[in-house]
């Protein structure tokens, strides 16, 4: 099992900028004059993810056959993490332990937070294993990253957590991205 003993890296000076220049009106980066726009496009490409399919909910359901494995606690990474570990649980269902390992990719790769918390949007989502390439995940992450920067521009200015930015989803894309367009 892959264990992350830090936390992911990346460019603070670049992340920064972005952030300072982040346009919400307009869903791109200002650099003076010129406007880059940020897309779905960018994301899809960035990742190989698609860019169609069934749009994504990003709000909590609290429903599905994988928050039945919880039985009402707090779903924390370690909590997780100690279910797939745990031999017993593993022996029971296949199913519920693909799941498991499913949401725990798609929470700590594609929609990654602060918190160590999850919240229930995907529980829904994983009930039918068989239709998850039906899903827009390229649209889902870039939805994340476009809400997160929304608001992070306000966090950042006002100072509310010293100069410390903590952006929500997948966004060592914006390191990645470019625009396509000439």
């Amino acid at each position: 099992m892959l264990r992350l003993e830090q936390e992911l890296d990346i460019s603070s000076p670049l992340l920064h900028e972005l952030v300072s220049r982040w346009s919400i009106v307009d869903n791109c980066f200002r650099f003076r004059k010129h406007l880059v726009p940020f897309k779905v496009v960018d994301v899809c490409f960035a990742l190989g993810l698609r860019v169609v399919g069934e749009e994504l909910c990003l709000q909590d359901d609290g429903g599905g056959l994988a928050n039945k494995v919880f039985g009402g606690e707090d779903i924390k990474i370690d909590i997780l993490l100690e279910k797939l570990g745990n031999k017993v649980y593993r022996k029971k269902n296949v199913d519920e332990l693909c799941r498991l390992y499913i949401l725990l990719l798609l929470y700590v790769f594609f929609f990654p937070r602060t918190s160590r918390t999850f919240s229930s949007f995907l529980f829904k989502v994983l009930d039918n294993l068989d239709a998850l390439d039906g899903y827009n995940w390229g649209g889902a992450v870039y939805d994340l990253i476009i809400f997160s920067l929304t608001r992070s521009p306000e966090v950042y200015n006002n100072q509310t957590n010293g100069r410390e930015i903590y952006l929500a989803g997948y966004v060592p894309v914006l390191q990645v991205s470019g625009n396509y367009e000439k």
